[in-house]
Parts: structure tokens; C-alpha cells; sequence
């Protein structure tokens, strides 16, 4: 299931996937040709062995076996790389060690061998090998004077490289793709997550779960939408409250408050079509929009909602207590394109009316000036 989802959360977040690595990869190569400076690297390989004009016979063994212990070897490479050597070779050279301080130096014994690797790294392919030999020269006259019973050599001189190990815009680009996938599908499911989120919080604004209708606030919004969307169409408001309940509303228990608002919310949706909204005005008031309908045809489809609203209720479910909501109904139409305000106060007072005399259904009527 988990799975599916995911796919689902790929589908849908493509774009930005897509996105994501067409920015990684261009970037990658954009810094890789035009901002990063190329770095070269030259290596000179040097191999040791004992010297046969001061080691014979069994010292000839014993000078092999103890190149076997490693200790010589890598006093050797240490040499190779010590500060002391490098400065002297600068100052053989007659530079400046400031001009080379973007080059770097390592070295390594190879596994297994008599032979280490003297590496330097810098921006200028020939400068790296000019330093990988003349280092390695000034190392090797230097370790000939302290040690006569191995001899170091030049196994292999460096030679100028020809490309550059970093950057590598191939490589570059393609673990830039690879970070464009993950940071992709990140996004995409962080998307997703966060769109899930507004929603639940969007939910929360546009419902009133006391009575499972809409807020008061959506439902003014979805009023103003359908006025803004056919300013000139006769629309019907309706307010219905229930009256029955109104002196013992407060002291019920909330699951009786519950229950009863949103029995009384069912019924109006039953009443009601597909297209007519509902929402909870106040406390025990309800407010009906019936687009593209006149009062004269909504005061029928009201008296079907208060006839329906009078049934009595049972506050558990096949239990003996019951309510009568004793439905109160006031409605307006909107013909002459009146205002958000005037609209809801129409009704307003066509629901006062009711509420004062014996006639539950009460329409709100426009007298002409004149």
C-alpha cells in the first residue's frame, strides 16, 4: 500500500522532479566549465632496494628480510613528503613558496612493494611535475647521505598530465542526476504531505462538526461566489431555526447537541438538491441557498423541510426521549441584485416574523417605491 502511494506521489509530483534534476545537472555542469578551477595531478614512483656496494653475502639477506618489516620504507616516504625537503627544493629552485601554495603533496607506500608513490597536486599540470621530480631528487640525494645500506631510485619520473582529475563534468553530472532523483522526490512527497495538510486545515475552516454543515464563514463565501457568478439570477435565501430547543439547548450533553444538529442537517440535505447549500448560521440556525430559485417556488420545498423537521426526534438511538424542533422559517429572494448585507437582512426579518406569529413560514416582500 505504501508503495502505491508513493507512485501515486511520483505521478503526480513529476514536474518537479523533472525540475529538480534538469537545475542539479545544469548546475553541476555550469560549475564544473566555468567556475571551478581545474586541478592536475603528478606522480613520480620511487623504488628501494639494498645497495650491493655496502651490503654482501648474508647481510645481502638480512637487508631484504628487514625491507619486508616496512619501517625503512616508510621512513623513506616520509622523508619524501617532509616540510623540510619541499621548503629546501623551493629554495634550490630559487621561488617562492607563495607562488605554490595551491599545490599540495601526499605520498603512499604501495601494498606489497618495495615502491612508494610521491604525488603533487595543483593547477598547472607542468609545475606539479616539475615539483613531483625535483622534490623527489633533493629527497633521494639527501636520504643517500644518511643511508648507505638501501638505495632509493626513481622507478618512474613524472610526466605532465594531460586532463585534469578534478573537476570531472561527466561524473559531476552524473551524481548531480542522482541528487536531482532524491531532492525531486522529496519535494514531490513533501508537496504532497504539506497539500494534505492545507486541506485537513481548509476542511477544518469549511466545517462545523457540531452539525456536519458548512461554517457560517464558507458559507458566506460560497454565497458571495454565486452572487459574484450571476449578479443578475434570482437567488433565495433561507434561515431555519430551531425553536423547540432553544430553552434547554445549552444544558444538553454534547453528544445530544451533536446528534440533533446533525439530524436536522440530513433532513435539509435530504430536502434539498444537489446544488443548494447549506450552512450553520448561529447556534440553533441554519442558513439555505437555493441559486436560480424565487421565494414563490422555495416556500414549497420549505414547508417540506419544516413538515420534516417537526417529526419528533429521539435523542439515542431506539430510545424514549424525545424533541420537537418546532422548525422556524424566514426566506428572501434576490431579484433587483441587492447587496451581500441586504440579501442576508431581508431574511433576517422575514425570519423574525415568523418566529412572532403563527405562520412558521414567512417570505420577506419587496414593496415597489412609488
Amino acid at each position: 500500500m505504501e508503495i502505491r502511494y508513493y507512485l501515486r506521489v511520483i505521478q503526480r509530483g513529476w514536474w518537479l522532479i523533472l525540475a529538480a534534476v534538469l537545475v542539479a545537472v545544469n548546475l553541476s555542469l555550469f560549475y564544473s566549465y566555468y567556475v571551478a578551477v581545474p586541478r592536475y595531478e603528478a606522480y613520480a614512483r620511487f623504488i628501494i632496494s639494498p645497495n650491493l656496494q655496502f651490503v654482501e653475502g648474508r647481510d645481502l639477506v638480512n637487508s631484504i628480510e628487514a625491507l619486508d618489516k616496512r619501517s625503512i620504507i616508510t621512513t623513506y616516504a616520509e622523508v619524501i613528503n617532509s616540510p623540510q625537503i619541499i621548503n629546501n627544493t623551493y629554495e634550490l629552485l630559487r621561488v617562492n613558496p607563495e607562488d605554490y601554495a595551491q599545490y599540495t603533496t601526499s605520498v603512499a607506500v604501495l601494498p606489497d612493494t618495495n615502491i612508494i608513490r610521491f604525488n603533487v597536486q595543483g593547477p598547472d599540470p607542468k609545475a606539479a611535475a616539475m615539483l613531483a621530480n625535483s622534490i623527489g631528487q633533493n629527497a633521494i640525494d639527501f636520504i643517500q647521505k644518511l643511508y648507505v645500506a638501501y638505495d632509493i631510485e626513481f622507478l618512474d619520473k613524472a610526466v605532465e598530465p594531460a586532463a585534469p582529475y578534478y573537476p570531472r563534468p561527466l561524473q559531476d553530472a552524473g551524481l548531480a542526476l542522482m541528487f536531482g532523483l532524491v531532492l525531486g522526490v522529496g519535494l514531490a512527497i513533501f508537496r504532497d504531505v504539506l497539500a494534505g495538510t492545507l486541506e485537513k486545515l481548509s476542511e477544518r475552516k469549511m466545517m462545523d462538526y457540531e452539525s456536519m454543515a458548512y461554517s457560517r464563514s464558507y458559507f458566506e463565501r460560497r454565497m458571495r461566489e454565486e452572487m459574484a457568478k450571476q449578479p443578475e439570477s434570482v437567488q433565495t435565501l433561507a434561515f431555519v431555526y430551531l425553536n423547540g430547543i432553544e430553552e434547554y439547548f445549552d444544558s444538553l450533553p454534547q453528544a445530544y447537541v451533536n446528534r440533533i444538529l446533525r439530524k436536522a442537517n440530513e433532513v435539509l440535505k435530504e430536502q434539498l438538491r444537489g446544488n443548494d447549500i447549506v450552512g450553520r448560521w448561529s447556534r440553533l440556525e441554519f442558513g439555505v441557498l437555493l441559486p436560480s430559485t424565487d421565494a414563490n417556488s422555495a416556500i414549497g420545498r420549505m414547508a417540506s423541510i419544516q413538515e420534516a423537521l417537526n417529526q419528533p426526534m429521539t435523542l439515542e438511538p431506539g430510545g424514549d426521549r424525545f424533541v420537537e424542533l418546532d422548525a422556524r422559517i424566514g426566506l428572501a429572494d434576490r431579484q433587483g441584485g441587492e447587496s451581500f448585507n441586504v440579501f442576508v437582512n431581508q431574511a433576517g426579518q422575514a425570519l423574525e416574523i415568523s418566529m412572532q406569529s403563527d405562520k412558521k413560514i414567512n417570505q420577506y416582500k419587496v414593496r415597489p417605491f412609488g
